[in-house]
């Protein structure tokens, strides 16, 4: 039992340190992965088949744990996929080829999806600011890009992924279990989906855009004359940033700032193809860690206010995020391939503003929030 508000503040912040664990794990581990799939001798089309086989594995675990996590709890799936979790980045060690490359891949999307849905719904139950949640999320990301950036081997930083991923698995184990919800009907996947399918449709069009530009813009950076350590500080500044405002958006209406960041997500992928200076990078990816806050916070406030199906809900956000995840690489290389990088950032661009569309009426009649 949490005693008092002391007791609840260092358990919520233990939840928000799991939520940063995992996240250096995952950034630690991926960001790299095309320049190894190049070391290994992978086209940029393959580079972006590892790529859509993590997301594709990430995708079908995470909307099949979450809807689960409804009915039998979220410990059960936030234990377990922590855990399988930190063997699958070991397993990362054994990639000596592009086919072994995509299953251990495989094998670590489809272990986060266990755990990542089920998480997200335990805070949002547990009462923390889901914007200072996300920013442990975020503050992670800044870390496992600064480990890049600073190691620069990445045997090494996969080994940090298992350590930390670890790490976070047994903290868990002092979490509390939450009361299960008795539901008049089984939580139901299409009808959740049917609420909010505008929120997701505009979250897939611009996250599509998104990661297939992530795949080969360490690509695109190095055609440009950065080094490791450029390319990892560019990161480090995105996800600074990120952790910096997804703090300060609990007190917007998460209608108007999902509505920025897709506005500001299009005019950033279109300067990226033009601005190509170190000081305009920066100032790009830091309006890209601005963007990605704004639309991340808002987006998963909405779907997860719109019901008590919480980890259905963040199960189907997850999976939308991951089909991404499986599909923008696959099309990131194919255009790569036949258009060259800057293809696939004005790819990125059209499919923001074709997802500012899809969620116009999404943004009708918001809550009286202040913002």
């Amino acid at each position: 039992m949490i005693e008092g508000p002391g007791e609840e503040r260092s358990y919520r912040w233990l939840i928000g340190l799991v939520n940063f664990f995992l996240s250096f794990a995952t950034q630690g581990s991926i960001i790299f992965i095309p320049l190894l799939g190049v070391d290994l001798g992978a086209s940029d089309f393959q580079v972006g088949l590892v790529g859509a086989v993590y997301g594709t594995a990430f995708l079908s675990s995470s909307l099949y744990s979450g809807w689960k996590s409804d009915r039998l709890g979220r410990l059960v799936f936030v234990r377990w996929g922590l855990l399988i979790s930190s063997a699958a980045f070991a397993a990362q060690l054994l990639a000596d080829s592009v086919l072994v490359l995509m299953l251990v891949r495989g094998a670590v999307g489809f272990s986060l999806g266990i755990a990542t849905a089920a998480i997200i719904a335990y805070a949002f139950e547990a009462g923390i600011d889901m914007g200072k949640y996300s920013s442990y999320g975020s503050l992670g990301w800044i870390f496992g890009a600064l480990a890049g950036a600073l190691v620069a081997d990445i045997q090494l930083l996969f080994w940090l992924s298992f350590i930390f991923c670890l790490l976070g698995f047994l903290i868990s184990l002092a979490f509390q279990k939450t009361p299960l919800y008795n539901f008049a009907k089984p939580p139901n996947l299409w009808r959740v989906l049917r609420r909010d399918y505008r929120v997701y449709l505009s979250v897939f069009l611009r996250h599509l855009g998104a990661t297939a530009v992530w795949i080969i813009l360490p690509l695109y950076l190095a055609s440009l004359g950065l080094d490791k350590f450029w390319i990892g500080l560019l990161w480090v500044i995105n996800f600074a940033v990120q952790f910096l405002v997804m703090r300060i958006l609990g007190g917007f209406s998460e209608y108007k700032i999902f509505f920025y960041g897709q506005l500001l997500s299009v005019l950033v992928f279109s300067a990226m193809a033009f601005l190509t200076g170190r000081t305009h990078l920066v100032i790009i990816m830091a309006l890209l860690g601005v963007a990605w806050s704004c639309l991340y916070v808002g987006a998963l406030l909405i779907v997860l206010r719109s019901g008590e199906e919480k980890g259905t809900s963040g199960g189907i956000f997850q999976a939308t995020l991951n089909l991404c995840s499986a599909l923008g690489p696959f099309l990131g290389g194919i255009i790569a391939q036949g258009w060259g990088y800057r293809g696939v950032l004005f790819f990125a661009a059209a499919l923001g503003l074709a997802g500012m569309f899809a969620a116009v009426p999404s943004r009708q009649g918001s809550p009286g929030t202040s913002g």
